[in-house]
């Protein structure tokens, strides 16, 4: 029995608010708060679950979500949920497995039939999300997000014209809810970058990324001084030893999805994708409160959650999370015998993409270029830190060198890991694993080449990127080449 609904009932309301307000912190306390007061509420749990999932705390999201089940058996909205976690856990059967139990009790269901779709696209499986969506049981007008998966599905099957008519469907009707449209606009900008109209899709990135609070620029300065080369010697190093881990580290759009997908089809590799326990770990204690304990109960955890995850069987665990430039100092002492790779892409190039994509709450600083721009050079400050201070063994894996000259840079990578070459990386877009990031329809291809210089389709568009990013912004035309007029 509830101790006290009432209350339980205002903190939830106070939470959910906040949640939408992107007040995560504040939604988290209020909302644990609510659930203290009537424990087994399936409505709190589903709620607090799907703040877990904003924040990529996908198991404390899996374990909440199967005790609401345990309260509400079969319900279709827990279900879905349930099966995001489970996607960004990377157990995609089990994802599958909650939207076709859900499906099952109720078939009209448009969520779930949009994240079925949304599933097999990101599986580069399109012909099964048009099976799904030929099969789907539609009554009266379609759902919106029915609209959306259409749309999506033809956008993946570069029927450009036909995405933007769905999608301006959505703009048009009035029970679609904002973030539905803003999604909108970003598809239907995409649609026209594809089909060379560059100025129509500028105009739909900068209305799709208007409107919210674009978040914050890492203070590179702070952690620097407290990550200080004598900080780090006075921190003990972990006794395990392990060269399991590979850490990927980037930011947006630079190539870490691709350097991830090379590692992984090696027979040897697996990949957590972003796992968020290191960042959680980071926010524990303080470098300078950190014990020989402390380190070696956060390198145990992180081992056993690699097993949990992939197994024991692959001898390297490929894992980049978000967020990864304030983790190296943390990650040096867990595991020096690691080997961490360093995606770096052309700044101008990797800020307009990220300013490209609907990254949710996940990078608010994307939504604004020259936010962008400061955001990259706070992290390149911190790279270079990391550089003079760990002994970490970091290789920067430049982007357009990796599609200029493919085979060379993918037999680096595999023996920087400590790996004899396979030659199963060369065919990496022929594996049918399961991507959740926005480079889903690129790895997909052999290689990706024609994101190279495609700010310059844009450039008078970017004036605030290119002068945050100051020295880092290459605006010369590269030799050999003709400038467009």
């Amino acid at each position: 029995m509830a101790k006290n609904p009432y209350q339980a009932a205002k903190l939830f309301e106070q939470g959910t608010r906040a949640m939408k307000a992107e007040q995560f912190g504040i939604a988290r306390g209020l909302l644990q708060k609510a659930l203290s007061f009537d424990k087994d509420n399936p409505d709190i749990m589903g709620r607090l679950a799907q703040l877990h999932i904003a924040t990529w705390n996908s198991q404390e999201a899996v374990d909440l979500l199967r005790r609401s089940l345990k309260r509400r058996p079969n319900h279709p909205d827990t279900l879905l949920v349930l099966s995001q976690g489970y996607m960004q856990l990377g157990e995609i059967d089990r994802m599958h497995e909650a939207l076709d139990k859900a499906l099952s009790w109720d078939p009209g269901h448009p969520a779930c039939m949009h994240a079925k779709v949304l599933g097999f696209i990101n599986a580069g499986q399109p012909e099964l999300a048009r099976e799904a969506l030929d099969r789907y049981e539609q009554i009266g007008e379609p759902h919106t997000l029915i609209v959306m998966a259409h749309g999506k599905l033809a956008r993946t099957e570069k029927k450009y014209e036909e995405a933007i008519r769905h999608f301006e469907q959505i703009l048009e009707r009035e029970d679609a809810f904002e973030r539905q449209k803003r999604s909108s606009r970003f598809e239907i900008g995409h649609c026209y970058d594809a089909l060379g109209e560059y100025d129509k899709a500028f105009e739909y990135f900068r209305v799709a990324n208007g409107g919210d609070i674009p978040g914050k620029v890492f203070h590179a300065k702070s952690m620097i001084e407290q990550w200080s080369k004598e900080l780090l010697d006075s921190i003990p190093v972990a006794d395990n030893g392990s060269a399991r881990p590979v850490f990927i580290v980037g930011m947006p759009r630079s190539g870490t999805t691709l350097t991830e997908q090379v590692l992984s089809a090696h027979p040897s590799v697996e990949t957590v994708g972003e796992a968020a326990l290191i960042g959680h770990q980071l926010l524990r204690k303080g470098p300078s409160s950190l014990t020989g304990e402390d380190i070696n109960a956060y390198a145990n955890e992180y081992l056993d959650m690699l097993n949990e995850r992939v197994g024991a069987g692959a001898t390297r665990v490929v894992d980049k999370h978000m967020g990864m430039e304030r983790t190296l100092g943390l990650i040096s002492r867990m595991f020096p015998g690691a080997t961490v790779i360093h995606c770096l892409r052309d700044p101008i190039d990797s800020c307009l993409s990220s300013y490209f994509q609907n990254f949710g709450t996940n990078v608010n600083y994307s939504r604004d270029l020259r936010m962008l721009g400061e955001q990259y050079v706070a992290h390149r400050k911190m790279m270079d830190h990391w550089g003079e201070v760990l002994d970490l063994k970091i290789m920067p894996n430049r982007y357009e060198e990796m599609v200029a000259d493919f085979e060379p840079r993918a037999r680096g990578l595999i023996e920087h890991i400590g790996l004899d070459f396979h030659e199963d990386c060369l065919r990496f877009h022929e594996s049918k694993a399961f991507v959740t990031t926005a480079s889903s329809v690129q790895v997909r291809s052999p290689i990706y080449q024609s994101s190279k210089q495609r700010w310059r389709h844009y450039e008078k568009h970017i004036g605030p990127l290119i002068e945050a990013l100051g020295d880092y912004a290459d605006t010369s035309v590269p030799e050999g080449t003709e400038q467009e007029v």
